[in-house]
């Protein structure tokens, strides 16, 4: 019993040192990169036509590294709190779901505001508004 006990600390030791090392070894992921990958996420779930990959990449290039920079001043004016962290990272995904908005369809957008985790509350009342208004232009 203790030999296994024993054996299976030293696993889970070795592992834990693995991992740590491998995820140390990791650089960190460009915006290019970053978007790059979103952007195939996004393709095949949402079904996207060549000139909206080509603009969403666009997007998330940039929101990505808008972000990253505004982080990194944060970072060097010594600001630690989460809180204002967490302010920045959720005006630069308004401003993303805005432009998406305007990209894509009515189901697409639905599909992605699912997909970003937006509660489905939240979401039903936001793609009702969306649909009323798309209504109301195709009146005019």
């Amino acid at each position: 019993m203790k030999l296994t006990t024993i054996l299976l600390t030293t696993f889970a030791i070795t592992f834990a040192i693995n991992a740590t090392a491998q995820h140390q070894e990791q650089k960190e992921k460009s915006p290019v990169e970053i978007a790059y990958e979103q952007t195939e996420m996004l393709r095949e779930d949402l079904d996207l036509n060549h000139f909206q990959v080509f603009k969403v990449d666009s997007i998330l290039q940039s929101n990505i590294a808008g972000v990253m920079n505004q982080f990194e001043e944060m970072k060097k004016g010594g600001l630690q709190n989460p809180d204002s962290y967490r302010e920045v990272q959720k005006r630069w995904q308004t401003k993303t779901d805005s432009e998406f908005e305007k990209l894509f369809t009515l189901d697409q957008f639905e599909r992605y505001l699912k997909l970003s985790g937006m509660p489905s509350k939240e979401r039903k009342k936001k793609m009702a508004e969306l649909r009323k208004k798309a209504k109301e232009n195709n009146k005019k």
